[in-house]
C-alpha cells in the first residue's frame, strides 16, 4: 500500500493579535498579583505556588497569546515585526497520567522523531503534557518555535497552540479537532481489511472484539473498535453483541482482572466453536488476552486466531508472535515533519495524509480447524 492523500485543504492560517499583551494583563485576566504572575511564567520559587494556581496562570498567558522577553521588547510599537526561523519545532506528547516516565514504546518514539527531524535540519523539543498540570511552554511563549506536531492532547491545547505557530496533528482522529488542521495517520483500516480477508479466505466468518472504553465523538484517539467493526461488515463476518466486549473504566491497576474475566467469557465460546477470531482493539489487550487464554489451556491458532491493531509498533515477545496491523512509526513521524515543513513554508496541504501501516504476519492466524465442530457445519 502506498501513503494516500485525502481531501484537499487551505494552507493554515495563524492568527496574530495587533495588541500586545502584557503582564499586567495576564495577572488582570488570572485574578493574582503581577508577581505571582512573573514568577510563575519565568519558573521562579516554583513549589511556593499551588499546582492549580500554576496551571491557571499559564493557561491565561497562553489563551491571551501573552509573548514576554525579546518578542515583548520587539511589541513595544503595538505591531508584530517578522520573526526569523530558529529551525527548532517541537513535539507534544500526552502524557496521560501521574506514571513515571520512561517507558520503553514511548523512549524509542521520541528518537524516531528526533532522528527522522535531523533528517530535514530541524533541531527538536519534546514537551510531555499532562492535563491536571496544565501546558507550561516558555519556549512557545517566547516565539522560539518553528512549527509543532502534536499527538492525542486535549483541544484546548490543540487551540492554543496552533493559534501561535504551523500545527500539525500525529496519530489522532478527527473527534473533538473542529479545525482544518493536516493530519497525519495510520492507514489501519486498510490493513485491518487486509487480514481480515485473509481470516475469511482460511475460513473464518464469526468474530469477537476486545477493547477499551468506548470513545467519546470528541475525542482526538482513533476509534479502533469501530474500526474493527466496520471492516468485518463489510466483509460479511458474524458478529453478535455478546461477543464485542469494551472494558469500562479499565486502568493500569485492574487491567490484568478485567482481561482475565473477558478471556472466562470467551472460553466456553471458543470451545463450543461459536468464536473462531478475535481481535483486539489494541495490542495491551490482545497481548493479555493470549496470555490468559493460553492459561486456560486454549490452543492459539488451533483452537482460536488472534489479530491486532498494534498502535505503538513495538513488537516484544508475545506481540511479536499477534498478527497485527502495526503503525509505521519512522514514516509517520517523517511524513508529520514533511507535513510540517511544508506548512511553514506556507503550502496547499490536504487535511489528512495517511501511511501504510506493517503488516506483521505472526503465528495467531490459520485456517479453521476441524474440530471446531460449529464452525465446520455453518
Amino acid at each position: 500500500m502506498k501513503t494516500v492523500n485525502l481531501r484537499c485543504n487551505i494552507p493554515m492560517k495563524k492568527k496574530i493579535s495587533e495588541k500586545r499583551i502584557t503582564i499586567r494583563d495576564v495577572a488582570k485576566a488570572a485574578g493574582v498579583s503581577i508577581a505571582t504572575v512573573s514568577r510563575v511564567i519565568n519558573g521562579q520559587n516554583d513549589k511556593v505556588f499551588p499546582t492549580e494556581t500554576r496551571k491557571h496562570v499559564w493557561t491565561v498567558a497562553h489563551q491571551m497569546g501573552y509573548e514576554p522577553n525579546q518578542q515583548a521588547r520587539r511589541l513595544r510599537s503595538g505591531i508584530r515585526s517578522s520573526r526569523t526561523k530558529t529551525n527548532l519545532i517541537m513535539r507534544i506528547f500526552n502524557r496521560g497520567g501521574e506514571e513515571v516516565l520512561g517507558k520503553r514504546a514511548l523512549a524509542d518514539n521520541v528518537q524516531t522523531f528526533d532522528w527522522a527531524a535531523n533528517q530535514y535540519g530541524f533541531f527538536t523539543t519534546n514537551y510531555h503534557y499532562y492535563h491536571e498540570e496544565g501546558f507550561r511552554c516558555p519556549l512557545l511563549l517566547d516565539d522560539l518555535i518553528d512549527g509543532v506536531v502534536i499527538g492525542v492532547p486535549h483541544k484546548d491545547i490543540v487551540r492554543i497552540v496552533s493559534e501561535k505557530v504551523p500545527t500539525v496533528l500525529l496519530d489522532v482522529g478527527s473527534g473533538g479537532i473542529g479545525t482544518d488542521l493536516p493530519r497525519v495517520n495510520s492507514a489501519t483500516a486498510e490493513g485491518l481489511m487486509e487480514i481480515l480477508s485473509l481470516a475469511k479466505e482460511l475460513g473464518h466468518h464469526s468474530l469477537a472484539i476486545v477493547g477499551g472504553p468506548p470513545v467519546a465523538n470528541d475525542n482526538f484517539l482513533r476509534n479502533y473498535f469501530q474500526m474493527i467493526r466496520n471492516c468485518a461488515d463489510e466483509l460479511g463476518y458474524v458478529l453478535s453483541p455478546q461477543y464485542t466486549f469494551q472494558a469500562e473504566n479499565i486502568n493500569d491497576g485492574n487491567h490484568d482482572e478485567m482481561m482475565h474475566e473477558i478471556a472466562l467469557l470467551l472460553e466456553p465460546e471458543i470451545r463450543n466453536g461459536s468464536v473462531s477470531l478475535i481481535a483486539g482493539e489494541d495490542m495491551v489487550y490482545s497481548a493479555s488476552l493470549y496470555k490468559e487464554l493460553i492459561s486456560m489451556g486454549i490452543k492459539i491458532p488451533e483452537d482460536v486466531s488472534l489479530i491486532s491493531v498494534n498502535s505503538i509498533g513495538f513488537e516484544d515477545e508475545i506481540s511479536g508472535k499477534i498478527t497485527s496491523v502495526a503503525h509505521n512509526w519512522i514514516q509517520l513521524c517523517k511524513s508529520a515533519i514533511e507535513v510540517l515543513k511544508d506548512t511553514i513554508d506556507g503550502k496547499i496541504l490536504c487535511s489528512e495524509f495517511l501511511v501504510a501501516p506493517r503488516i506483521n504476519r505472526g503465528t495467531t492466524l490459520d485456517k479453521v480447524k476441524l474440530h471446531n465442530k460449529k464452525e465446520k457445519i455453518k
